[in-house]
């Protein structure tokens, strides 16, 4: 590939942790961008809304519910925990699928087991399910130092702050804003799959890097390829 630079989508900055007890203060416990936050002065509430925090979760994410697949009616600890298992090459190929996000309808409190409509918070219990919520894409996460946002042109939620990404139109994705002005633009550059791993860009968990010429590749793919002299 040669001594070529590289600029990374998902990773051009660090990310200082989400302080919530900074956050604005009043009767609600959402601020209205997705992020849940605490009315200190109600101790009942605040005990109900912090109960397990970061106590329950999966590789994923930490998250006080389970799903309900709709596709197979089985419960799961998220959708990438559903699909990890259910397109698996262990999988009949006749029996593989994938459960897309937004067709999640039902989840599980992992605190009481009350299985409800997607929400916030527990209809039966009252516990926050997940400080991060997208009713978009059906996103739970408690973890919000990955600064989680909802891309409303991507359609999906993406990690590293709303403030430190733009959205190319002509590329079809959000990019750092390191780029914004350097990268060579690419007709739907993030929509394929990676070229080494083939898997699909546009929705990889994993970094993905932005060649000089505008075309994408995961930056561990990338990384493995140099470190084979291809």
């Amino acid at each position: 590939m040669g001594a070529v630079q590289l600029e990374s989508v998902a990773a051009q900055h660090a990310h200082a942790k989400l302080n919530v007890d900074s956050l604005p203060q009043g009767p609600s416990l959402f601020d209205g961008n997705d992020t849940a936050r605490i009315d200190g002065s109600k101790s009942d509430e605040y005990e109900r809304f912090e109960k397990g925090l970061m106590q329950y979760g999966c590789a994923h994410y930490r998250r006080r519910c389970r799903i309900r697949a709709p596709c197979c009616n089985e419960i799961f600890d998220c959708r990438h925990c559903h699909n990890e298992s259910k397109n698996s090459i262990k999988i009949d190929t006749a029996r593989r699928h994938e459960l897309p996000r937004h067709e999640l309808q039902q989840v599980i409190c992992s605190l009481c087991g009350t299985e409800q409509e997607v929400r916030q918070t527990c209809i039966s219990c009252g516990v926050c399910m997940g400080k991060y919520f997208c009713e978009v894409c059906k996103l739970f996460d408690d973890d919000v130092s990955k600064e989680q946002y909802h891309c409303h042109v991507c359609g999906i939620c993406r990690i590293g702050g709303r403030e430190n990404f733009f959205h190319c139109s002509k590329c079809g994705c959000c990019y750092s804003k390191v780029l914004k002005n350097s990268h060579a633009c690419v007709e739907g550059a993030m929509h394929h799959d990676c070229p080494i791993c083939f898997e699909y860009l546009f929705e990889s968990r994993n970094d993905v890097s932005v060649l000089p010429c505008g075309h994408t590749i995961h930056e561990k793919c990338l990384k493995e390829m140099k470190e084979h002299c291809q």
